[in-house]
């Protein structure tokens, strides 16, 4: 049987989620709590295949960041994004990992019952709203499959603009480390190979213009 650990500091969403938790199909044996970072890895490290149930919005200690490296470290984790508010940059870069859901709070009792029993088959389930708003962004911006964060879209304009990944770090207050990941999943992402193919990608997906480019 599979431990589900909530980590929400919103009491009725806490409650009401817990109460589902319990009921057929369902019928979780084991429920962990997580209030902080800190207890959410000690129990992660204790139950590395667990479920995690979540709302960034309502834990203060949650970011995209946090949540990139413990998916990396604990990768046997079901990733339950539980929220009215889910981050466009998170959703885009996992909604099609076997491994990360999300669901919005305010879906039917139906449709959040088979996500989680989605999760425990370890499948991953998107919910109906936001697979709509996946098919609109779609069908409205022409994407073929290539879709950066609006992070990695920050990054490559001062990319192609010459900055160094110093200058980029710096002026974004994060680290030299980061800004380079970044850096590769973006040349990943646009199956480029150096700086003047993405400036090239840039220029064309609108990121910059040229009058800003030459001067």
């Amino acid at each position: 049987m599979k431990t589900f650990i909530l980590t929400d500091n919103q009491d009725i969403a806490r409650i009401g989620i817990e109460f589902l938790l319990r009921q057929a199909p369902i019928q979780a044996e084991t429920i962990e709590k997580a209030g902080n970072k800190t207890e959410l890895e000690v129990l992660i490290g204790k139950y590395p295949d667990s479920i995690v149930i979540l709302d960034p919005a309502f834990s203060d200690f949650l970011n995209e960041n946090i949540l990139t490296g413990l998916h990396n470290r604990y990768p046997a984790i079901q990733w339950f994004v539980f929220s009215d508010n889910i981050d466009e940059d998170l959703l885009h870069q996992y909604y099609a990992n076997p491994r990360f859901s999300f669901v919005l709070k305010r879906c039917e009792v139906n449709e959040i019952n088979a996500a989680l029993k989605y999760a425990l088959k370890g499948e991953n389930f998107i919910c109906n709203p936001i697979t709509r708003m996946l098919l609109h962004y779609r069908r409205t911006t022409g994407n073929t499959g290539v879709h950066l964060t609006q992070t990695e879209k920050e990054i490559l304009k001062l990319i192609a603009l010459g900055r160094s990944a110093k200058e980029i770090a710096n002026e974004r207050n994060s680290s030299v480390y980061t800004i380079i990941t970044h850096k590769k999943n973006i040349f990943r992402k646009l199956e480029v190979n150096n700086i003047h193919e993405a400036t090239k990608y840039a220029l064309r997906a609108g990121l910059i213009d040229t009058i800003e480019y030459y001067i």
